[in-house]
């Protein structure tokens, strides 16, 4: 299906917005929703008033149309690791928060547990490069509302972490 805007490229960002009794859908190009998103941004707000039926899938599109560095995979990967390594850390009566540290531990250990020896060629094509690319991505997902920081969780919370190389051997 072509783009609805441009009616060049192959459209991968589906948009349903309901208001009121009024349903209107649009199917863009990564570089018309991109552009879409901009301007969502610039009047301070990202989000739809309502979004399709499964609005995580619909922000994810969002977020990948808008920073295509990474796949929509690398999204939920960072989302399933999240969860994992909170689940490995959370301590019952205690706010459930890790550190950044923890998180990029619980993803390497995710990704040699999926994907063995292809841990690192998955994640290069997803985007995915070093640690930096996860604080991205997370950082990616608290501004479109899909995850909650700490005042003091920063970008530089995933700087030094591991090499890739090293810590994905193949």
């Amino acid at each position: 299906m072509l783009c609805q805007e441009c009616n060049e490229r192959q459209a991968t960002v589906h948009l349903t917005q309901i208001m009121g009794d009024k349903m209107t859908k649009r199917d863009l190009c990564e570089v018309c929703g991109k552009e879409f998103v901009d301007a969502a941004k610039s009047n301070g707000r990202v989000s739809l008033d309502t979004i399709g039926s499964n609005p995580t899938e619909m922000l994810l599109s969002i977020i990948v149309a808008s920073d295509p560095r990474y796949a929509k995979d690398a999204y939920l990967f960072v989302q399933e690791g999240l969860t994992r390594t909170l689940k490995m850390y959370w301590e019952p009566g205690k706010p459930g928060h890790i550190s950044g540290a923890q998180l990029l531990d619980g993803l390497r250990e995710l990704a040699i547990e999926s994907f063995g020896k292809r841990a690192k060629a998955t994640l290069n094509a997803w985007g995915i490069f070093k640690c930096e690319d996860f604080g991205e991505i997370i950082f990616n997902l608290v501004e479109a509302g899909l995850l909650a920081k700490q005042e003091k969780d920063t970008k530089a919370d995933f700087q030094g972490g591991y090499e890739f190389d090293a810590a994905f051997p193949s």
